[in-house]
């Protein structure tokens, strides 16, 4: 079942709506908060980087030192470096980058697609031939079995005396 709001719900709701716009929803900022929010748009340089609103005093920017990389890092960043040099030698490319046009491009077969149609129809007409001349003997079979069949019953008939 749906939910059908009521016409009294709809008009609370706009009323509701309407109130919140003609008065301010958001308080206002006071002094203290606006020079918060300016202190946070000061620019600090930091070694060769602006950075913004992370130091407000100019003395704790002259203390600050820009980081370096120290012999532990150094050493696991050529470590991985030597990693990746290694995964890149003896990972090989797909298969499809070393295959040439010629390999993808053109099915040979296609070039002999009428000699190997005319193979097929001659030997398709000989196996139906064979088939015909191997089925004669049965088709002949059947025909005089159904004949004989059919000359008994007449006498069987004629003996018993339902004709």
């Amino acid at each position: 079942m749906l939910f059908r709001p009521s016409a009294e719900i709809v008009l609370l709701l706009s009323i509701t709506l309407l109130s919140c716009k003609s008065v301010q929803c958001r308080p206002q900022e006071n002094d203290a908060q606006r020079r918060e929010s300016n202190d946070l748009t000061k620019e600090t340089q930091i070694g060769e980087s602006k950075v913004y609103g992370l130091i407000h005093d100019d003395s704790e920017g002259k203390d600050a030192k820009q980081e370096k990389e120290d012999f532990d890092s150094k050493v696991l960043s050529v470590f991985e470096n030597v990693q990746q040099k290694i995964i890149n030698a003896w990972n090989p490319g797909a298969v499809i980058d070393k295959t040439k046009p010629e390999d993808w491009e053109r099915n040979p077969i296609e070039d002999y697609e009428a000699l190997r149609s005319g193979i097929v129809g001659v030997v398709d007409f000989i196996a139906k031939q064979i088939n015909a001349v191997l089925d004669t003997p049965r088709k002949v079979t059947k025909k005089v079995n159904k004949s004989i069949t059919r000359t008994l019953n007449d006498i069987g008939n004629k003996l018993v005396g339902l004709e």
